[in-house]
């Protein structure tokens, strides 16, 4: 549950950033440099969310089958598959490795 708060606090303050912008600058362009690191905020902060839900608190707790699911997730979109289908794919490898295991 907590990482679902952390997920919405980070959209919510993504949001205020960009409503608040256009207010504070005033039609001025911001430096390339500076959107280039706004851009990739969001992607690192989702990265690292996903790596400490999987290894779990104090990295104590790794599912090995979550990340096999994210290895094909991997795969899947390293060849032109679309979204729905990579996340099918992460589904299905993860429960039937889950399956196997039980």
């Amino acid at each position: 549950m907590t990482l679902w708060i952390a997920i919405g606090a980070v959209a919510l303050l993504s949001f205020a950033f960009k409503a608040v912008g256009p207010a504070v600058l005033g039609g001025r362009e911001l430096p390339v440099r500076t959107r280039s690191v706004i851009a990739l905020v969001a992607p690192a902060l989702l990265a690292g969310f996903i790596v400490t839900d999987v290894a779990g608190p104090g990295w104590s707790s790794l599912d090995l089958t979550v990340l096999a699911g994210l290895a094909a997730v991997v795969v899947l979109r390293r060849y032109p598959a679309p979204m729905p289908v990579a996340l099918l794919g992460a589904v299905t490898v993860t429960a039937l490795l889950r399956l196997w295991a039980a």
